[in-house]
Formats: C-alpha cells, structure tokens, sequence
C-alpha cells in the first residue's frame, strides 16, 4: 500500500512528540516544586551532550539486547556524579518504563520549553564566510525583529552561497544568500525567453 509506510512513520513520530512534551512538563513543573530548576536545567544540557556525543550510548537506549534494569544501572553509574538527584531518578524511571528510547526527544522538548516560557528562539544561520562581529551583530537583530525573541544563533559557513546569508527558525526559512538571488534571476530570464 504506497505511502502506509511513511503514515506509520509519521503517527510515531506524533507519539513520540506527545510522550516527549508530557515527560518534558513533569520533569519541569517537579523541578520547580523543588526549588532546583536551574540544577536541572544544566541537567538537561549535560544529558543532550552525552547522547549527542555517544553512539554507544545511543545503542544502549535503542537495543533490545540489554533488559530495563541492566539499562537503569549502566545509565546510574554513567550519569552518577554529573546530573542532580532529581535528574537521576528521572532517568531511571523512564528507562524501568522502557522509555530510554525517548530520552534525546524529551530532552529537547524540555528545552523547547524553556525557550518558548523565555521567549528564546534558536537559529541556525548560514554564511558564505565566517561572519564578523558586526555582521553576526546585523544578522541576529534582523531576525529578533522578525521575530520578536531573543536569538540564540548557531553559526556554520556555506561559500556556495557565494554571498549574504540564510537563516532557518522555528519553522521559518530566510534566503537572503546571493546565490538564491542568482538563482532567481535565472529563473525569471529562462521564463522570459519561453514566453
């Protein structure tokens, strides 16, 4: 059946959004019953860079091999001495759940969170070269005006844009390369000649 496949790709993504979002929330609104949100906060940051940094620690939370309670003791003595108590309970909790293979989407809805209550927004700009400070400067009061949030920019270099930039936010794209304007001028004189 064409397209099943991708529907039951898509639907578990859904799923897997709504579970992250749910866990997301508890572990903020319990955080902040404890009066140690800012601990957990640097918490979450420490758990992305580990699973961002790790294959192996990837395999581990996806593989079937390895039960729940073998998983909740390798990821203890892991993150034992580099996440709060709170964090580590956390942890242990979604894995005896089997939910270890959420714990990178929850993560990052947290933060998605925390951007949307601070009014932040992560954009990812690209440049012909690296960008200097004034231009890092213009292109991020560009987008906080566009916006209305504050910008926490990451920066990579694409010389094939020849010139300018593109800036990709929440669900927004921004070409303002030269290559895309090129491009369009390229298109604009082929439709001029087909007419």
């Amino acid at each position: 059946m064409p397209g099943a496949s991708s529907q039951f790709a898509d639907s578990t993504n859904m799923t897997t959004t709504k579970v992250a979002h749910r866990y997301a929330k508890a572990l903020m609104d319990l955080a902040r019953e404890q009066g140690n949100f800012d601990d957990v906060v640097e918490d979450v940051r420490t758990v992305t860079g580990a699973l961002a940094g790790s294959s192996e620690l990837r395999y581990l939370l996806h593989s079937p091999v390895f039960d729940n309670h073998t998983k909740v003791g390798i990821l203890n003595a892991l993150f034992s001495n580099k996440v709060g108590p709170l964090m580590g309970r956390f942890i242990a909790l979604l894995t005896s759940k089997g939910r270890a293979v959420d714990l990178s989407a929850i993560m990052e809805a947290f933060a998605r969170q925390l951007d949307t209550e601070r009014n932040v927004i992560r954009a990812e700009i690209t440049t012909a070269s690296p960008a200097e400070t004034e231009q890092r400067e213009h292109i991020e009061g560009f987008i906080a005006e566009m916006s209305g949030s504050s910008v926490v920019p990451n920066y990579s270099v694409d010389p094939s844009l020849i010139g300018g930039f593109k800036v990709r936010y929440e669900d927004r794209m921004i070409d303002a390369s030269v290559r895309h304007q090129l491009d369009r001028l390229r298109s604009a004189l082929v439709e001029g000649t087909n007419n």
